[in-house]
């Protein structure tokens, strides 16, 4: 698979450790007893970059990380690349992201061409007409499954983390993204995208757009609500929580600086 992680050192790592704690279902009377003999390392010293953690969950965060997103496309002057595994954001992105186009900012946007699940293909698809036609370049993923979800903006900003840009994980799951502002790591992953793009990726041009016609245009509306409101249905289902194996914590590593952002930002602990 095409996926993407970054390791993080410094301060940031205190707030991924606290979210993590108190997002576990339940504590095992060894790990409470690990944790009052193995304290964190606390390193505040400033780094070379600028890192916050987001997440998205039912409660207090419902639409953290997609403000983040909404923020990025208002502020960007030259180019956004996104490449997501599952792409099928609401109104609003959509239009955030076709405005942007229009105003002159390069847009790139990678998705998969041969999904693993048929509907996800067709959701997308419905998109390409507006998509390319308001100016975004839109390039489907051919060489291996894409399971990366990542995007940067001009030559400082960039995210990765575990959400989509999608229903389920835009209204459903609980999930987490850093927002990192570094021009170094920017540059890594642009050079990285872009490769891709040269090398693994086909450019949906007007040649490949469906045909505007009536009944298209009534499947596309039709399979856009369902797909929109699916987490909602989801919702009132009876609720599976998976049973998780308790393992033992590793060993406390020496962690290194890395700068956070300021506090007052939403989504980060203090």
């Amino acid at each position: 698979k095409q996926d993407y992680a970054v390791r993080l050192e410094g301060p940031i790592v205190e707030d991924i450790l606290q979210f993590e704690l108190e997002n576990l279902p339940g504590q095992s009377a060894a790990r409470r007893w690990w944790r009052r003999h193995h304290k964190a390392e606390e390193n505040r010293q400033p780094g070379e970059a600028q890192v916050l953690l987001v997440w998205r969950d039912n409660e207090e965060h419902r639409d953290d990380i997609e403000r983040h997103y909404l923020k990025m496309l208002t502020q960007a002057r030259r180019e956004v690349i996104i490449a997501n595994a599952y792409f099928f954001p609401g109104y609003r992105f959509l239009h955030a992201l076709r405005k942007a186009a229009r105003r002159g900012v390069r847009i790139k946007l990678i998705i998969q061409g041969e999904p693993d699940m048929p509907i996800v293909r067709v959701g997308a698809r419905l998109l390409y007409n507006y998509l390319v036609k308001g100016g975004v370049q839109v390039f489907e993923y051919r060489r291996r499954p894409l399971h990366g979800k990542v995007a940067l903006m001009d030559d400082h900003w960039a995210t990765v983390g575990s959400s989509n840009l999608d229903p389920l994980s835009l209204s459903l799951n609980l999930e987490a993204n850093v927002i990192i502002h570094d021009r170094n790591f920017n540059q890594t992953l642009r050079d990285n995208l872009n490769g891709i793009i040269a090398a693994d990726c086909q450019q949906v041009d007007e040649t490949m757009l469906p045909k505007r016609t009536w009944w298209n245009l009534t499947k596309s509306v039709l399979a856009f609500h369902f797909l929109r409101h699916f987490p909602a249905l989801v919702g009132w289902l009876p609720a599976h929580t998976p049973r998780l194996a308790q393992v033992d914590p590793p060993a406390q590593p020496t962690m290194e600086t890395q700068d956070r952002v300021e506090t007052e930002n939403t989504g980060v602990k203090p």
